[in-house]
């Protein structure tokens, strides 16, 4: 199966920190590990079977590592990840808790080692075939999509994959839905406040609420360890489809003829759905 590189870089060095890492271990001390080394192979040909058993020798320069450990559901647990998390959900939990514990050592120590435990966990699944999900591709699979992108021009292919991937969902985490929830709710009582308050006949588009409302998506976002573009891109696609879905509401609704009650804003009814929209996007994609 195919992983992306930084979760096999990951792997590797989660591995590495238990067992000796023969790059790690020649490009420390040669000497060392082949004494080491030998001495290995002597106890092993001595042993009873005679049969070449694999010794796995822990080489470190100095003291063991003090990291301290927990078990897969700990794990799970401190880094707020379901079983069913997928690779980069795992690296997103990593980043945020790293984050959040900059500057204490011991907390990053155990954020390190609840990364590990999942991750192994992950990879182990996946060796003994126990991955459900579909998303997977192995080696010798090729797609539909991927056979007819083969056929394509150099260039058309290259140009496809300059293009940004597309948004992807994920099940949001409590305190980014607490903040966006409050943010907008606030802003979009205030949009209700200022629709009702309009005369008949008389349209104010709320335009600072909406751009408070996607400068605050645009840093909830970038919490997510997401880069500028694409924080901006998500808050304008929220943006977009609310405002779309607001224009017919209110199309259908038309309350410019038909006022619901003191609110005869057409532009309170489309930003109160570019408010949700924006809210949708902050929430639940990355």
């Amino acid at each position: 199966f195919i992983l992306p590189r930084h979760i096999r870089k990951d792997a590797m060095n989660a591995m590495c920190g238990r067992v000796a890492c023969p790059s790690a271990v020649l490009g420390t001390s040669t000497r060392t590990s082949s004494a080491m080394l030998k001495r290995s192979s002597s106890a092993n040909l001595r042993g009873k079977s005679g049969r070449g058993k694999l010794l796995l020798v822990r080489a470190l320069d100095g003291p063991e590592s003090s990291s301290p450990t927990m078990d897969y559901q700990g794990a799970l647990k401190f880094l707020g990840l379901s079983e069913s998390a997928s690779s980069d959900d795992m690296v997103r939990a990593k980043n945020k808790m790293r984050s959040r514990y900059q500057d204490q050592e011991e907390e990053l120590k155990t954020v390190e080692s609840a990364y590990d435990v999942v991750l192994m966990a992950s990879l182990m699944k996946r060796s003994q075939g126990q991955v459900s999900d579909n998303r997977v591709k192995y080696a010798d699979v090729v797609s539909p999509g991927a056979a007819v992108k083969q056929k394509l021009p150099p260039w058309v292919r290259d140009l496809g994959n300059k293009l940004p991937p597309r948004p992807a969902y994920e099940s949001p985490d409590s305190e980014t839905l607490t903040q966006s929830g409050i943010a907008l709710g606030v802003l979009a009582a205030l949009v209700l406040a200022q629709g009702c308050s309009q005369p008949p006949g008389a349209d104010d588009p709320p335009g600072l609420q909406l751009s408070l409302a996607l400068l605050g998506s645009v840093w909830l976002l970038r919490k997510k360890d997401l880069s500028l573009g694409r924080s901006i891109s998500l808050a304008v696609l929220g943006l977009t489809v609310g405002s779309v879905v607001g224009g017919a509401i209110q199309g259908w609704l038309r309350v410019d003829i038909v006022p619901l009650g003191p609110l005869s804003s057409p532009s309170a009814v489309v930003s109160e759905f570019s408010l949700a929209g924006i809210f949708a996007a902050t929430a639940f994609l990355f």
